[in-house]
């Protein structure tokens, strides 16, 4: 919920990079299409995050740890790019890149197979 209730409010961020571009530039903000990723991604991933949480109540806690910690992370990823375009060229920044994919990959992925399984037993 925190992610869903995070993209929701950094909507407001988006509007002010995108109607306040010169502010927005004071601010360090240089690409204002990274705002809006961050906004998008903390917004479908936050709420596809509450979905599974309804779809499959009781999930194992390691699917569902690395389901939050990669939706999250996946997210915030794109901020940093918003005041620093070139950091994607960074190899620290590219590891974790890489282990939030894996994170989110192994959460939802982990989902599904939770509910195959489940759906199997019956």
């Amino acid at each position: 919920m925190a992610e869903l209730a995070a993209g929701a409010l950094t909507g407001w961020v988006y509007t002010f990079a995108k109607t306040q571009p010169e502010r927005a530039r004071e601010l360090g903000i240089v690409s204002t299409a990274r705002v809006r990723q961050w906004h998008l991604d903390l917004a479908m991933l936050g709420t596809a995050t509450v979905a599974l949480a309804v779809a499959v109540p009781n999930a194992p806690r390691p699917v569902a740890a690395a389901l939050g910690v990669g939706a999250w992370s996946n997210a915030m990823f794109f901020l940093p790019l918003a005041f620093k375009p070139d950091l994607d060229k960074h190899p620290a920044f590219l590891a974790g890149v890489v282990t939030s994919f894996v994170a989110t990959s192994v959460g939802f992925s982990g989902m599904a197979g939770t509910v195959f399984a489940r759906r199997r037993r019956r």
